[in-house]
């Protein structure tokens, strides 16, 4: 995981959230041009500009499903490509699903607007690994940002007491 980087987008999120009126404590990252089986998605201290936890996350496997599975992102707007959006989302209502606690996600820029139509939510899954797993990549979603049970307790714990957070997926 390269901090640096991650720093470096924390500083211009915090810039876009303070901006807009978001949460100016937490945000979330999400680093779709790293490896799938790697540490990419992270919940930042924009306080003490560090992060809080870093965690392992599935990204869209694209319409296919199939074996050309890439560990490394495409992404899409469009309905039903079955792949993830970039660009910022706000973290919306939290409910119980398929798959157990989950946030709605807003888009909030022209890339990722149709999120919310797309059903594009934050949630985990029991295939999704809490471990890095590189060189082998982590399982596929349907466009969703996807982590482990574990990891996904541990964001709702955080998100229960948070409001306006920021969902940044970039390359």
């Amino acid at each position: 995981m390269n901090i640096k980087r991650f720093r470096e987008k924390a500083a211009e999120v915090a810039v876009y959230c303070r901006e807009r009126g978001y949460n100016d404590r937490i945000v979330l990252l999400w680093d779709l041009s790293l490896h799938s089986g790697r540490r990419r998605f992270v919940v930042w201290d924009m306080v003490d500009n560090r992060p809080l936890r870093k965690m392992v996350a599935s990204h869209g496997s694209g319409f296919e499903c199939s074996l050309r599975y890439s560990a490394y992102a495409k992404t899409s707007n469009v309905p039903n490509s079955h792949l993830s959006s970039e660009g910022h989302a706000l973290v919306a209502e939290r409910y119980r699903g398929r798959y157990g606690i989950a946030y709605r996600l807003d888009g909030l820029d022209e890339s990722n607007s149709a999120i919310r139509e797309r059903c594009i939510v934050l949630h985990g899954w029991r295939h999704t690994t809490s471990y890095p797993i590189w060189p082998m990549p982590t399982v596929g979603s349907w466009g969703c940002p996807v982590v482990s049970e574990r990891a996904m307790a541990i964001l709702d714990e955080i998100l229960r007491d948070e409001q306006n957070v920021v969902l940044w997926a970039y390359r």
